[in-house]
C-alpha cells in the first residue's frame, strides 16, 4: 500500500484495546465520519493512554501501516494502524461537537445533537444549567437533559489536560486533578507540585516540574517532596509503613546531594505530605489504611452481642457452655481427636467476634476450621460463611478441608465491589487463611466491603513468609486486644519425623543439618540434604519421587542453571521435546509456537504455573495455581478460540491466547509461590548465590511444604547463614499495632 502520513487528523475513540491501542473513527471537519474499507486503530503514546477513553476526541499525527493476520479457517484479516508520534486531546466544538454528543450522551442521536449545537453559546447554557432554553430544542426531554448535564465535560478538565500535555505528564491524571480541585487544579499543582506524586507521577518528572516553576532544593516544598519520595521508596524496599527519623534524614541527603535538615520530617508534615507517628513518619496512604483497618477491627471486636443485624440475634444467647456443648456434639462426627489447644481455639474462636489462630506448620490450623464452622452452623442458624486466602491453592486446600467454598481475597473483592455486584449479607463470618501473608492494602480493600456485624477469624503462622506487599496485619494484631489461640502439637508429621525436627529447629532459630541423601530416595531419611547440586542429580531424584503431580522443586532465585528458569528447562527437556507444542495466531507471522517470557515453549504434559489472576467464568484461576497441559490443538477452536486445555485445580480450563500471557512452566517455582500449598515430596534447591536472599522465614516456609519427604539440595552453609541472618520481621516497621492499642485506650476511657 502507499505510505500514508496523517497530520493533525481528528479521530474519535470507538473502543479502547490493551497495550495503548484503540479502535477509532476518522472525523472530517464537518463532523461527519470518513469511511474506510478496513478498521482503523491508533497506538497512543504512553503518556496519553490513560485518557484514551471511548468517545474522546484527539488530533493525531503519525504514519499509517497495514496489519494482516490469518484466521484459523485461512481467511486473511487486515486493519490499519496509526503509530501516533504527536497527539492532542480535543475539546469538541462546532460541527464536531454534534458527533461527540451523539456518541457520548445516551438517548441523544445525531439529529437532536445537531439541533443542540445550533444554539448560540451552547456551552454557556449547559454550564449555567439553563434547563428551559435547552428543553426548548425539539426532541429534548428531562431525562436526556439530565444525562447531558451530568456527562458534559467541565472546561477545567480540558485546561488541566492541556497543561499536562505541555508538561508531558500522563493525561490520565487530568480527571483526578479536576475532580479534586476543579478550576483551581493547575494553580494547586503549581503551588504544591509534589501533589503530582500522590496521583502517580514519577519523582523525577515532578522534580522537573518543580524546577520549571523556579523552585530549588532550598524551598521547603521541595524538601517536603523529597521526604515524601524517600518515605515511599523506603516502603517499597522494606515493606515497612513507617520510616524512622534517621533513615529519613539519610535518604533525603542522598537524594538532595547535600545535608538534609534534621527536621526534614516535620517540614514534610507541615506541607501535608507525611504523617508523624511515635516511631517515625508515614505517607498518608499507609497512615489512612492502618487507621481504617484498626478502627474496623476495634468496632467489630467491641460490637455488642446481637447488634448490627437482625440475623445476629443468636449472639445474645451465646455462652461458653453452649459452645462447649455444640463442640462435644460435633466431635462425635470427626474421624480424629482434637488436642486441648485445638479445643480451646475452637471455643475461643466462636466466643470472640474477632480472633487469631496461630501455629507452626502441621499443627492443624486449617483442619480445625471444619470443627469451628460445624459449631457455628449449630449455633448461628443462617449466618453466612466466607473463606478466603491469598493464593488459589491455599483457598482450594481450605475448601477441601472444611467442605465449604473458599476463594482468593482478590476474587472475593472483585465479586462484591462495583455496580451490579451482589452485596454481602449484613451478618457474616469471614475466615482468612494464610493470614501472615496478607498485606495492608489487601486488608484495607477487604474491610471496605464488610458489614458492621462481621465476625473475623485470622489463621496463620508468623514464622512463615511476610507479605509481599507493604505492611503487617496478622503479626501486628498479636499482643493487642484481639485474642490469639496458639497451636503447638504437630499433626501432619509425627514428632519423630525428620521434616518436623528440621522445620521446628528453623522456626526456633536453631541450626540442624539433615543427614545426607543416599543414592536413592527409598534408602534416604524423610528429610535429607543432597550435596551434589546438578540438574542431572535433581532429575534422577525427581523422577524417583513420581515427577509431575507428586513432587515440586522450590528455589529462592529464578536465574542460573539451578534457578527456577534453568530447572524448568532441564526437566521439560528430560520429559522429551518431541511432544506437541502450543501454537497461537500472531497478527504478523500467522500460526506459530507460543514462547513464554522465559524463552520456553509449552508442551503437552507440561506442568504450568499461573502468574496472574483471571476472573473469567470460563477460566476462574488465580496467581499461584498449578496445572498440567492435557490437550494441544492444531488450530484455534472455532467457538472459544482455545489453543489448548489444562487441568487446573481439578477443572479442565480452555487456554486462550489471553491466558497464555499468564502461564509459565511449573516443574519448579519460587518459594514465595509455594506458600499455602503442600506436595508429597519437595526438593528445595539452595544455590550459593541465593545465600543473600535466604533467611529464616524463607527457609522455614520451604521446609514446611512437604507432606512426606523433603530433599534439600546444596550446602549446609546456606542453611546456617539463613538461620543466623536477622529475621525480616524485625526489620519491618509498621504502626497498626500502635493504632490498635490506641483504639483500646480510647475505648477504656
Amino acid at each position: 500500500m502507499t505510505q500514508i502520513t496523517h497530520l493533525r487528523q481528528i479521530v474519535q475513540v470507538r473502543k479502547k484495546r490493551a497495550c495503548g491501542y484503540a479502535t477509532v473513527d476518522l472525523i472530517q471537519p464537518d463532523g461527519s465520519l470518513r469511511k474506510r474499507e478496513k478498521p482503523l486503530v491508533v497506538h497512543f503514546p504512553e503518556h496519553a493512554q490513560g485518557a484514551a477513553t471511548a468517545g474522546s476526541l484527539w488530533e493525531v499525527s503519525g504514519r499509517e501501516r497495514e496489519n494482516a493476520f490469518t484466521t484459523a479457517n485461512g481467511l486473511i484479516i487486515s486493519e490499519y494502524t496509526i503509530d501516533a508520534t504527536e497527539i492532542r486531546f480535543l475539546k469538541p466544538s462546532g460541527k464536531v461537537l454534534a458527533r461527540w454528543i451523539s456518541s457520548n450522551i445516551k438517548g441523544i442521536g445525531e439529529v437532536i445533537a445537531k439541533r443542540l449545537v445550533r444554539l448560540p453559546k451552547l456551552a454557556e447554557l449547559i454550564e449555567k444549567r439553563e434547563r428551559s432554553s435547552l428543553l426548548a430544542v425539539a426532541g429534548m426531554s428531562e431525562a436526556r437533559l439530565d444525562r447531558l448535564l451530568e456527562e458534559w465535560p467541565d472546561q477545567s478538565l480540558y485546561d488541566t489536560i492541556t497543561w499536562l500535555e505541555e508538561q508531558q505528564l500522563p493525561l490520565g491524571l487530568g480527571e483526578k486533578l479536576s475532580a479534586l480541585f476543579g478550576a483551581e487544579a493547575i494553580e494547586k499543582i503549581k503551588e504544591h507540585p509534589f501533589l503530582l506524586m500522590a496521583m502517580g507521577a514519577s519523582f523525577e518528572k515532578t522534580m522537573e516540574i518543580a524546577k520549571e516553576l523556579g523552585l530549588t532544593m532550598a524551598d521547603a516544598s521541595v524538601v517536603a517532596g523529597v521526604a515524601q519520595h524517600v518515605a515511599v521508596r523506603h516502603t517499597h524496599k522494606t515493606g515497612s509503613t513507617v520510616i524512622d527519623p534517621q533513615s529519613l534524614i539519610t535518604g533525603c541527603a542522598q537524594v538532595m546531594q547535600t545535608p538534609a535538615p534534621d527536621n526534614v520530617g516535620e517540614i514534610a508534615v507541615d506541607h501535608g505530605l507525611l504523617v508523624k507517628v511515635d516511631s517515625g513518619y508515614q505517607v498518608y496512604g499507609s497512615a489512612l489504611m492502618e487507621a481504617v483497618v484498626a478502627l474496623f477491627l476495634a468496632k467489630a471486636h467491641g460490637r455488642s452481642a446481637g447488634t448490627g443485624s437482625l440475623v445476629a440475634g443468636w449472639e445474645a444467647g451465646l455462652t461458653e457452655n453452649s459452645v462447649i456443648d455444640a463442640l462435644e456434639a460435633y466431635e462425635q462426627t470427626l474421624p480424629f481427636q482434637l488436642t486441648g489447644d485445638q479445643r480451646k481455639a475452637v471455643v475461643g474462636s466462636v466466643l470472640s467476634p474477632v480472633c487469631g489462630i496461630s501455629g507452626g506448620a502441621g499443627t492443624g490450623k486449617t483442619t480445625i476450621l471444619k470443627a469451628i464452622l460445624g459449631v457455628y452452623q449449630a449455633l448461628a442458624g443462617g449466618m453466612a460463611f466466607y473463606q478466603v486466602a491469598l493464593s488459589g491453592r491455599a483457598a482450594q486446600r481450605m475448601s477441601e478441608s472444611t467442605g465449604l467454598p473458599a476463594q482468593t481475597i482478590a476474587k472475593f473483592i472483585v465479586d462484591h465491589i462495583g455496580e451490579k455486584k451482589p452485596r454481602l449479607p449484613d451478618h457474616l463470618l469471614l475466615v482468612i487463611d494464610e493470614a501472615s501473608m496478607v498485606d495492608l492494602l489487601s486488608m484495607y480493600k477487604l474491610i471496605g466491603l464488610l458489614p458492621e456485624a462481621t465476625r473475623v477469624i485470622f489463621v496463620g503462622d508468623t514464622a512463615q513468609l511476610l507479605p509481599v506487599g507493604a505492611g503487617l496485619v496478622f503479626h501486628a494484631l498479636q499482643d493487642t486486644f484481639i485474642p490469639f489461640f496458639h497451636l503447638t502439637q504437630v499433626k501432619r508429621q509425627g514428632e519423630e519425623s525428620g521434616i518436623h525436627r528440621f522445620a521446628t529447629a528453623i522456626r526456633n532459630g536453631e541450626i540442624e543439618i539433615p543427614p545426607q541423601t543416599e543414592i536413592t530416595l527409598a534408602k534416604s531419611a524423610d528429610c535429607s540434604i543432597e550435596g551434589v547440586m546438578t540438574p542431572e542429580r535433581l532429575e534422577q531424584l525427581w523422577k524417583e519421587a513420581g515427577g509431575i503431580g507428586n513432587s515440586i522443586v522450590l528455589c529462592p532465585v529464578r536465574k542460573g542453571e539451578m534457578g527456577v528458569d534453568g530447572i524448568n528447562q532441564h526437566l521439560q527437556q528430560s520429559n522429551g521435546l518431541e511432544r506437541p507444542s502450543i501454537y497461537y495466531q500472531d497478527d504478523q507471522r500467522g500460526w506459530i509456537p507460543w514462547v513464554t517470557s522465559t524463552g520456553t515453549e509449552l508442551l503437552l504434559g507440561d506442568p504450568i504455573l499461573i502468574t496472574a489472576n483471571n476472573y473469567d467464568e470460563a477460566a476462574d484461576i488465580r496467581n499461584g495455581d498449578l496445572g498440567v497441559i492435557t490437550v494441544v490443538y492444531d488450530s484455534p477452536e472455532n467457538d472459544s478460540g482455545a489453543v489448548a486445555v489444562a487441568e487446573i485445580n481439578g477443572t479442565s480450563i480452555a487456554i486462550t491466547q489471553d491466558l497464555l500471557d499468564k502461564m509459565q512452566l511449573g516443574y519448579a517455582i519460587t518459594i514465595h509461590k509455594a506458600q499455602g500449598s503442600q506436595w508429597p515430596t519437595c526438593f528445595v534447591v539452595l544455590p550459593p548465590e541465593a545465600g543473600h536472599m535466604m533467611d529464616q522465614t524463607l527457609l522455614y516456609t520451604a521446609a514446611t511444604r512437604p507432606e512426606e519427604r523433603l530433599v534439600l539440595m546444596g550446602s549446609g552453609q546456606v542453611i546456617r547463614k539463613a538461620v543466623e541472618k536477622e529475621c525480616l520481621i524485625e526489620k519491618r516497621c509498621v504502626c497498626l499495632q500502635e493504632r490498635m492499642q490506641g483504639r483500646q485506650r480510647r475505648e477504656n476511657k
